[in-house]
Protein backbone atom coordinates (compact mmCIF):
# COMPACT_ATOMS: atom_id res chain seq x y z
CA UNK A 1 0.00 0.00 0.00
CA UNK A 2 1.50 3.30 -1.13
CA UNK A 3 1.92 6.22 1.36
CA UNK A 4 1.25 8.54 -0.95
CA UNK A 5 -2.35 7.12 -0.74
CA UNK A 6 -4.39 9.85 0.96
CA UNK A 7 -7.02 7.15 1.44
CA UNK A 8 -4.38 5.39 3.67
CA UNK A 9 -2.22 8.53 5.15
CA UNK A 10 -3.96 8.08 8.54
CA UNK A 11 -2.79 4.24 8.63
CA UNK A 12 0.48 5.64 8.79
CA UNK A 13 -0.38 8.46 10.92
CA UNK A 14 -1.54 6.12 13.10
CA UNK A 15 0.83 3.63 13.81
CA UNK A 16 3.01 6.74 14.44
CA UNK A 17 1.66 8.37 17.06
CA UNK A 18 2.48 8.56 20.37
CA UNK A 19 -0.55 10.76 22.05
CA UNK A 20 -2.81 8.55 23.78
CA UNK A 21 -5.67 11.18 23.28
CA UNK A 22 -4.70 11.73 18.94
CA UNK A 23 -4.19 7.69 19.04
CA UNK A 24 -8.42 7.37 20.21
CA UNK A 25 -8.81 10.09 17.65
CA UNK A 26 -6.87 8.24 14.65
CA UNK A 27 -8.02 5.23 15.91
CA UNK A 28 -12.32 6.17 15.22
CA UNK A 29 -10.84 7.56 11.96
CA UNK A 30 -8.97 4.50 10.55
CA UNK A 31 -12.16 2.37 11.96
CA UNK A 32 -14.53 4.34 9.36
CA UNK A 33 -11.87 3.77 6.74
CA UNK A 34 -11.70 0.71 7.31
CA UNK A 35 -15.82 0.50 6.50
CA UNK A 36 -15.75 2.71 3.81
CA UNK A 37 -12.96 1.33 2.06
CA UNK A 38 -14.87 -2.21 2.13
CA UNK A 39 -15.17 -2.69 -1.98
CA UNK A 40 -11.55 -1.50 -3.21
CA UNK A 41 -8.81 -2.74 -0.16
CA UNK A 42 -6.52 -5.21 -1.33
CA UNK A 43 -5.43 -7.97 0.81
CA UNK A 44 -2.19 -6.53 1.65
CA UNK A 45 -4.40 -3.26 2.69
CA UNK A 46 -6.72 -5.40 4.64
CA UNK A 47 -3.39 -7.22 6.60
CA UNK A 48 -1.68 -3.41 7.46
CA UNK A 49 -5.25 -2.76 8.86
CA UNK A 50 -5.53 -5.43 10.91
CA UNK A 51 -1.75 -5.21 12.20
CA UNK A 52 -2.24 -1.77 13.16
CA UNK A 53 -5.17 -1.96 14.73
CA UNK A 54 -4.25 -4.75 16.62
CA UNK A 55 -1.17 -3.02 17.91
CA UNK A 56 -2.68 0.28 18.82
CA UNK A 57 -6.19 -1.88 20.23
CA UNK A 58 -3.06 -2.80 23.03
CA UNK A 59 -3.10 0.48 24.72
CA UNK A 60 -6.26 1.99 23.98
CA UNK A 61 -8.77 2.18 26.96
CA UNK A 62 -12.10 0.04 27.86
CA UNK A 63 -14.63 2.47 26.75
CA UNK A 64 -12.48 2.78 23.33
CA UNK A 65 -12.55 -1.05 22.77
CA UNK A 66 -15.74 -1.95 23.93
CA UNK A 67 -16.63 0.66 20.98
CA UNK A 68 -14.40 -1.12 18.61
CA UNK A 69 -15.52 -4.54 19.18
CA UNK A 70 -19.40 -3.01 18.75
CA UNK A 71 -18.74 -1.68 15.44
CA UNK A 72 -16.80 -4.89 14.22
CA UNK A 73 -19.06 -7.42 15.70
CA UNK A 74 -21.51 -7.35 12.79
CA UNK A 75 -18.44 -6.42 10.19
CA UNK A 76 -18.65 -9.40 7.89
CA UNK A 77 -14.75 -8.63 7.12
CA UNK A 78 -13.69 -7.35 10.22
CA UNK A 79 -9.48 -7.66 10.66
CA UNK A 80 -9.31 -11.67 12.22
CA UNK A 81 -6.88 -11.19 14.47
CA UNK A 82 -7.91 -8.04 15.90
CA UNK A 83 -11.44 -10.08 16.18
CA UNK A 84 -9.67 -12.54 17.93
CA UNK A 85 -7.99 -10.64 20.49
CA UNK A 86 -10.92 -8.49 21.32
CA UNK A 87 -12.83 -11.80 21.74
CA UNK A 88 -10.03 -12.43 24.61
CA UNK A 89 -10.24 -9.69 26.44
CA UNK A 90 -12.71 -8.44 29.50
CA UNK A 91 -16.50 -9.34 29.21
CA UNK A 92 -17.26 -6.09 28.88
CA UNK A 93 -15.00 -6.23 25.75
CA UNK A 94 -15.88 -9.56 24.00
CA UNK A 95 -19.23 -9.59 24.46
CA UNK A 96 -20.67 -8.12 21.16
CA UNK A 97 -18.47 -9.80 19.21
CA UNK A 98 -18.45 -13.17 20.91
CA UNK A 99 -21.77 -12.64 20.46
CA UNK A 100 -22.20 -11.63 16.83
CA UNK A 101 -19.17 -11.96 14.84
CA UNK A 102 -18.85 -14.52 11.88
CA UNK A 103 -14.67 -14.07 12.29
CA UNK A 104 -14.80 -16.36 15.09
CA UNK A 105 -14.13 -19.87 13.90
CA UNK A 106 -14.99 -22.81 16.19
CA UNK A 107 -11.32 -23.18 17.11
CA UNK A 108 -11.72 -19.61 18.55
CA UNK A 109 -14.94 -20.28 20.63
CA UNK A 110 -13.66 -23.24 21.94
CA UNK A 111 -10.57 -21.17 23.08
CA UNK A 112 -12.63 -18.79 24.39
CA UNK A 113 -14.61 -21.74 25.94
CA UNK A 114 -11.52 -23.20 27.89
CA UNK A 115 -9.77 -20.16 28.86
CA UNK A 116 -12.50 -17.66 29.69
CA UNK A 117 -15.66 -16.84 32.61
CA UNK A 118 -18.58 -18.16 32.38
CA UNK A 119 -19.84 -14.66 31.40
CA UNK A 120 -17.58 -15.20 28.23
CA UNK A 121 -19.10 -19.16 27.87
CA UNK A 122 -22.43 -17.05 28.10
CA UNK A 123 -21.65 -14.60 25.34
CA UNK A 124 -20.86 -17.47 23.18
CA UNK A 125 -24.16 -19.76 23.86
CA UNK A 126 -26.35 -17.22 22.60
CA UNK A 127 -24.86 -16.82 19.07
CA UNK A 128 -27.18 -17.28 16.02
CA UNK A 129 -25.18 -20.58 14.95
CA UNK A 130 -23.74 -22.89 17.10
CA UNK A 131 -21.82 -26.16 15.96
CA UNK A 132 -22.16 -29.25 17.71
CA UNK A 133 -18.40 -28.89 18.51
CA UNK A 134 -18.80 -25.79 20.48
CA UNK A 135 -21.77 -26.74 22.14
CA UNK A 136 -19.74 -29.88 23.54
CA UNK A 137 -17.20 -27.56 24.95
CA UNK A 138 -19.69 -25.07 26.18
CA UNK A 139 -21.62 -28.36 28.03
CA UNK A 140 -18.28 -29.76 29.28
CA UNK A 141 -17.51 -26.43 30.56
CA UNK A 142 -20.31 -24.08 31.32
CA UNK A 143 -22.15 -24.04 34.67
CA UNK A 144 -25.77 -24.54 34.88
CA UNK A 145 -26.50 -21.24 34.45
CA UNK A 146 -24.85 -21.10 31.26
CA UNK A 147 -26.13 -24.23 30.12
CA UNK A 148 -29.86 -23.12 30.80
CA UNK A 149 -28.68 -20.31 27.84
CA UNK A 150 -27.30 -22.91 25.40
CA UNK A 151 -30.28 -25.24 25.71
CA UNK A 152 -32.75 -22.40 25.30
CA UNK A 153 -30.87 -21.43 21.96
CA UNK A 154 -32.45 -23.24 19.10
CA UNK A 155 -29.58 -22.44 16.79
CA UNK A 156 -27.63 -24.18 18.45
CA UNK A 157 -26.18 -27.75 17.46
CA UNK A 158 -26.20 -30.44 20.38
CA UNK A 159 -24.40 -34.05 19.59
CA UNK A 160 -26.12 -36.99 21.15
CA UNK A 161 -23.72 -37.13 24.03
CA UNK A 162 -24.41 -33.79 25.18
CA UNK A 163 -28.39 -34.15 25.09
CA UNK A 164 -27.56 -36.74 27.37
CA UNK A 165 -25.83 -34.39 29.48
CA UNK A 166 -27.77 -31.84 29.87
CA UNK A 167 -30.63 -34.33 30.70
CA UNK A 168 -28.59 -35.71 33.89
CA UNK A 169 -27.72 -32.30 34.93
CA UNK A 170 -31.86 -31.00 34.60
CA UNK A 171 -32.71 -34.38 36.61
CA UNK A 172 -30.83 -32.21 39.34
CA UNK A 173 -31.62 -28.51 38.52
CA UNK A 174 -35.21 -27.23 37.98
CA UNK A 175 -34.10 -24.63 36.40
CA UNK A 176 -33.38 -26.54 33.44
CA UNK A 177 -35.94 -28.51 33.01
CA UNK A 178 -38.07 -26.20 30.61
CA UNK A 179 -35.72 -25.18 28.13
CA UNK A 180 -34.79 -29.09 27.87
CA UNK A 181 -38.50 -30.37 28.26
CA UNK A 182 -39.35 -28.02 25.41
CA UNK A 183 -36.27 -28.25 23.01
CA UNK A 184 -37.31 -29.37 19.50
CA UNK A 185 -34.92 -31.34 18.95
CA UNK A 186 -34.57 -33.11 22.88
CA UNK A 187 -34.37 -37.07 22.07
CA UNK A 188 -37.68 -38.72 22.92
CA UNK A 189 -36.48 -40.90 25.54
CA UNK A 190 -34.15 -38.65 26.87
CA UNK A 191 -37.25 -35.99 27.08
CA UNK A 192 -38.97 -39.50 29.12
CA UNK A 193 -36.12 -39.99 31.11
CA UNK A 194 -37.00 -36.63 32.94
CA UNK A 195 -40.91 -37.06 33.63
CA UNK A 196 -40.57 -37.95 37.33
CA UNK A 197 -38.23 -35.32 37.95
CA UNK A 198 -40.53 -32.28 36.49
CA UNK A 199 -43.79 -30.38 37.46
CA UNK A 200 -47.10 -31.38 36.63
CA UNK A 201 -47.21 -29.03 33.39
CA UNK A 202 -43.98 -30.44 31.96
CA UNK A 203 -45.12 -33.65 32.53
CA UNK A 204 -48.09 -32.34 30.31
CA UNK A 205 -45.74 -31.52 27.69
CA UNK A 206 -44.31 -35.05 27.63
CA UNK A 207 -47.63 -36.35 27.45
CA UNK A 208 -48.72 -34.78 24.20
CA UNK A 209 -45.02 -35.24 22.63
CA UNK A 210 -45.40 -39.06 23.24
CA UNK A 211 -48.83 -38.93 21.63
CA UNK A 212 -47.98 -37.13 18.24
CA UNK A 213 -44.93 -39.45 17.76
CA UNK A 214 -46.22 -42.49 15.01
CA UNK A 215 -45.50 -46.38 17.03
CA UNK A 216 -42.28 -46.24 14.52
CA UNK A 217 -40.88 -43.26 15.97
CA UNK A 218 -41.47 -44.53 19.57
CA UNK A 219 -39.68 -47.85 18.96
CA UNK A 220 -36.44 -46.29 18.08
CA UNK A 221 -36.48 -43.95 21.14
CA UNK A 222 -36.90 -47.05 23.43
CA UNK A 223 -34.08 -48.77 21.22
CA UNK A 224 -31.94 -45.80 22.12
CA UNK A 225 -33.13 -45.84 26.15
CA UNK A 226 -32.01 -49.51 26.41
CA UNK A 227 -28.82 -48.87 24.76
CA UNK A 228 -28.44 -45.93 27.51
CA UNK A 229 -29.49 -47.87 30.44
CA UNK A 230 -27.32 -50.83 29.71
CA UNK A 231 -24.14 -48.64 30.63
CA UNK A 232 -26.25 -46.52 33.67
CA UNK A 233 -27.18 -49.37 35.85
CA UNK A 234 -26.34 -48.48 39.53
CA UNK A 235 -24.93 -51.07 41.76
CA UNK A 236 -26.53 -51.71 44.52
CA UNK A 237 -26.85 -53.43 48.26
CA UNK A 238 -27.12 -56.96 48.68
CA UNK A 239 -29.65 -56.44 51.13
CA UNK A 240 -32.06 -54.75 48.09
CA UNK A 241 -30.61 -57.97 45.77
CA UNK A 242 -32.11 -60.26 48.00
CA UNK A 243 -35.44 -58.10 48.60
CA UNK A 244 -35.29 -58.27 44.79
CA UNK A 245 -35.40 -61.97 44.38
CA UNK A 246 -37.59 -63.00 46.79
CA UNK A 247 -40.57 -59.92 45.32
CA UNK A 248 -39.70 -62.03 41.85
CA UNK A 249 -40.46 -65.49 43.31
CA UNK A 250 -43.31 -64.12 44.78
CA UNK A 251 -44.35 -62.08 41.70
CA UNK A 252 -44.35 -65.80 39.57
CA UNK A 253 -46.01 -67.63 42.05
CA UNK A 254 -48.80 -65.23 41.54
CA UNK A 255 -48.70 -63.72 45.28
CA UNK A 256 -47.59 -60.11 44.56
CA UNK A 257 -50.87 -58.56 45.03
CA UNK A 258 -51.52 -55.52 46.75
CA UNK A 259 -52.09 -57.50 50.48
CA UNK A 260 -48.35 -58.70 50.29
CA UNK A 261 -47.56 -54.99 49.73
CA UNK A 262 -49.44 -53.44 52.13
CA UNK A 263 -47.84 -56.39 54.47
CA UNK A 264 -44.23 -55.47 53.52
CA UNK A 265 -44.83 -51.85 54.79
CA UNK A 266 -46.33 -53.40 58.30
CA UNK A 267 -43.64 -55.25 58.63
CA UNK A 268 -40.88 -52.46 58.00
CA UNK A 269 -39.56 -54.26 54.65
CA UNK A 270 -38.90 -50.96 53.46
CA UNK A 271 -36.35 -52.87 50.21
CA UNK A 272 -39.13 -55.47 49.69
CA UNK A 273 -41.90 -52.82 49.98
CA UNK A 274 -40.37 -50.71 46.86
CA UNK A 275 -39.28 -53.53 45.12
CA UNK A 276 -42.75 -54.97 45.04
CA UNK A 277 -44.30 -51.24 43.98
CA UNK A 278 -41.44 -51.22 41.39
CA UNK A 279 -42.39 -54.73 40.23
CA UNK A 280 -46.27 -54.49 39.90
CA UNK A 281 -45.95 -51.35 38.65
CA UNK A 282 -42.91 -51.83 36.36
CA UNK A 283 -40.58 -49.18 37.30
CA UNK A 284 -37.59 -49.19 38.13
CA UNK A 285 -36.66 -49.58 41.98
CA UNK A 286 -34.74 -45.52 42.07
CA UNK A 287 -37.63 -43.78 40.20
CA UNK A 288 -39.62 -46.04 42.56
CA UNK A 289 -38.16 -44.74 45.73
CA UNK A 290 -37.96 -40.99 44.49
CA UNK A 291 -41.03 -40.96 43.76
CA UNK A 292 -42.59 -41.64 47.70
CA UNK A 293 -39.86 -39.62 49.17
CA UNK A 294 -41.11 -36.87 47.11
CA UNK A 295 -44.43 -37.27 47.89
CA UNK A 296 -45.14 -36.90 44.48
CA UNK A 297 -48.67 -38.25 44.34
CA UNK A 298 -49.08 -37.34 40.98
CA UNK A 299 -46.31 -39.77 39.86
CA UNK A 300 -47.54 -42.49 42.26
CA UNK A 301 -51.25 -42.07 40.36
CA UNK A 302 -49.40 -42.29 36.83
CA UNK A 303 -47.70 -45.56 37.21
CA UNK A 304 -50.11 -46.83 39.06
CA UNK A 305 -52.69 -46.20 36.87
CA UNK A 306 -50.73 -47.49 33.89
CA UNK A 307 -50.30 -50.94 35.73
CA UNK A 308 -53.86 -51.19 36.28
CA UNK A 309 -53.35 -51.36 40.06
CA UNK A 310 -57.31 -51.25 41.65
CA UNK A 311 -58.18 -47.98 43.35
CA UNK A 312 -58.39 -48.67 46.49
CA UNK A 313 -54.78 -50.19 46.87
CA UNK A 314 -53.71 -46.72 45.22
CA UNK A 315 -55.74 -45.11 47.86
CA UNK A 316 -53.91 -47.08 50.32
CA UNK A 317 -50.37 -45.86 48.97
CA UNK A 318 -51.15 -42.67 48.51
CA UNK A 319 -52.14 -42.26 52.13
CA UNK A 320 -48.94 -43.91 53.04
CA UNK A 321 -46.78 -41.29 51.13
CA UNK A 322 -48.49 -38.35 52.52
CA UNK A 323 -48.73 -40.31 56.24
CA UNK A 324 -50.40 -39.32 59.53
CA UNK A 325 -53.84 -37.89 60.12
CA UNK A 326 -53.49 -35.87 56.80
CA UNK A 327 -53.17 -39.21 54.91
CA UNK A 328 -56.48 -40.64 55.95
CA UNK A 329 -58.23 -37.03 55.39
CA UNK A 330 -57.35 -37.05 52.12
CA UNK A 331 -58.30 -40.54 50.94
CA UNK A 332 -61.11 -39.15 48.90
CA UNK A 333 -59.16 -36.50 47.23
CA UNK A 334 -56.61 -39.77 46.10
CA UNK A 335 -59.04 -41.61 44.49
CA UNK A 336 -60.01 -38.71 41.97
CA UNK A 337 -56.55 -37.93 41.36
CA UNK A 338 -56.65 -41.77 40.17
CA UNK A 339 -59.83 -41.68 38.24
CA UNK A 340 -58.26 -38.55 36.52
CA UNK A 341 -55.72 -40.39 35.03
CA UNK A 342 -56.36 -41.10 31.54
CA UNK A 343 -54.64 -44.62 31.31
CA UNK A 344 -53.83 -44.79 27.27
CA UNK A 345 -51.58 -42.01 27.90
CA UNK A 346 -49.67 -43.48 31.34
CA UNK A 347 -49.20 -46.67 29.81
CA UNK A 348 -47.34 -44.43 26.57
CA UNK A 349 -45.12 -42.83 28.76
CA UNK A 350 -44.64 -46.10 31.22
CA UNK A 351 -43.06 -47.91 28.26
CA UNK A 352 -39.84 -45.83 28.69
CA UNK A 353 -39.39 -46.70 32.18
CA UNK A 354 -40.46 -51.00 31.84
CA UNK A 355 -37.05 -50.36 29.61
CA UNK A 356 -35.39 -49.44 32.62
CA UNK A 357 -36.90 -51.91 34.79
CA UNK A 358 -35.69 -54.45 32.43
CA UNK A 359 -31.60 -53.15 32.39
CA UNK A 360 -32.08 -52.94 35.81
CA UNK A 361 -32.83 -57.06 36.28
CA UNK A 362 -30.54 -57.72 33.46
CA UNK A 363 -27.74 -56.27 35.92
CA UNK A 364 -28.97 -58.07 38.43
Amino acid sequence: MSQSNPRFSKLIELAGETSSEKRRELLRDVTDLFFASTDTRTDREAELFDDILCSIAQEMPAEALVSLSKRFATAAEAPPELVKRLAQSTIEVAEPVLKRSRQLSDEDLIGVVLARSQDHIRAVAVRARISSTVSDAIVQHGDDRTLGVLVANEGARLSRSALETVVDRARANPDLQEGVVHRRDMPLDLLNELYFDVQQRLRDAILERNAAVDPAELDAALSRARGRLRHAAQAVSEDLRKAEREVRNLSAAGRLDGKALLAFHRAEKPHHFLAGLAEMTGLDYESTRAILRKRDLDALAMICRAAEIERPLFVSLAVLCEGGNEGMRRAEEFGKLYAAVPVEAAQRAMRFYRVRKTSEDRAA
